[in-house]
């Protein structure tokens, strides 16, 4: 006859199955979830290599990403499942961004905000911006994305 509790018959009692569960949720309440940003305006958790090559698939839509560059960190990634239609206001990390904070969330930067172009830090007001392999900007995600300063944004 088989045994009825099912624990047992694994040679677990229910205390320990039960303590190890709570060991896991307990690890994930305090924070183990990665919580970066990259500069594309998603998670790093959503992106993904294979074979060498990178892939970044925040939601049903996929985003050209090339390259995870950490940006951020956020209290809620979940806020940075947006598309980019185009730099500034309309990329997907702006707009991450706002809703994070609108919503009461922290958001930090993580790198020093300066032109990815000219470097420039001082005085410069830095947005995300999407650009063409060759440095051209463009409304259309590409997977290049870059932090540029105003003067360099309008000389692009």
């Amino acid at each position: 006859m088989a045994e009825l509790d099912p624990l047992a018959a694994m040679g677990i009692s229910l205390e320990e199955a039960l303590a190890a569960d709570k060991k896991i949720t307990d690890k994930t309440r305090k924070g183990v979830r990665d919580r970066r940003i990259c500069i594309c305006g998603h998670p790093v958790a959503r992106h993904a290599e294979y074979a060498g090559i990178l892939t970044c698939k925040p939601t049903a839509m996929r985003c050209p990403c090339k390259k995870v560059n950490t940006v951020l960190e956020a209290d809620d990634i979940r806020t940075f499942l947006r598309k980019t239609e185009g730099s500034g206001m309309m990329h997907a990390l702006t707009r991450g961004i706002a809703a994070s904070v609108s919503s009461g969330k922290k958001v930090e930067w993580v790198v020093p905000l300066k032109c990815d172009r000219c470097g420039e830090s001082e005085g410069r007001k830095v947005m995300p911006s999407v650009v063409t392999q060759g440095g051209q900007m463009t409304n259309n995600a590409t997977g290049y994305d870059v932090l540029l300063c105003d003067v360099c944004r309008k000389g692009v």
